[in-house]
């Protein structure tokens, strides 16, 4: 099959070239964009027969797919982090209560002294930091603190699922990748401009490239 015969039966392509023309471009120019245009389709239909995709509808479902798989494992590493982030926040403010408690009790034994409290300045301002912190997270007398245990147990099960999202991740994020090129390659081919879940902007696939390298 020659890069002709490809040529006519692929039209319209990526470029106009009939408008490039229409805009003074020379014939070195329409050269390159017919090139250019029968590569990338080489390029897309080629992936597309290695991949067992032989219908647009089932590019466009698997493309779909695999965008919504990526996106939700994304997200919800993007909400372990938050927690995570949180626990560790947590676990200091543990720590600072925990150091300062005994000089809180002292100052409240003391009928809140100002000498005292003025003696004990750093550690009370410290201790009421903490207590602010869990007050803000709505843990009062009816909501009690976890303990540091179940706080440790949670982080290793987090973190754990967290690994465990990671595992394959960057196999799914190029699999997405590749799939919606290929959709964004062929709707560009024939002129699709119909409302898509996702498409690859210019800048996306520029980025994808650089980081390949």
């Amino acid at each position: 099959m020659t890069l002709s015969f490809l040529y006519r039966i692929l039209s319209p392509l990526h470029i106009d070239i009939q408008t490039k023309i229409q805009e003074g471009k020379g014939e070195g120019y329409v050269q390159w964009a017919k090139v250019y245009n029968l590569k990338q389709a080489a390029q897309t239909l080629i992936y597309l027969q290695e991949s067992g995709i032989d219908s647009y509808d089932t590019l466009a479902d698997k493309s779909s797919a695999a965008s919504s798989d990526f996106n939700g494992r994304l997200n919800r590493i993007k909400e372990i982090d938050s927690r995570l982030k949180e626990i560790s926040e947590l676990q200091k403010h543990f720590g600072t209560y925990g150091k300062t408690k005994d000089i809180y009790s002292q100052y409240i034994k003391s009928g809140q002294n100002e000498k005292f409290y003025e003696a004990h300045r750093a550690d009370l301002t410290l201790h009421q930091a903490a207590k602010n912190y869990f007050d803000s997270l709505g843990y009062d007398k009816n909501k009690k603190l976890p303990s540091m245990d179940s706080l440790k147990q949670e982080w290793a099960t987090l973190n754990s699922e967290k690994k465990t999202l990671y595992h394959g991740y960057r196999e799914l994020k190029d699999r997405r990748m590749e799939l919606l090129m290929a959709k964004d390659n062929i709707d560009r081919l024939f002129g699709i401009t119909k409302n898509t879940p996702e498409r690859v902007t210019d800048r996306e696939q520029k980025r994808n490239n650089y980081h390949e390298k």
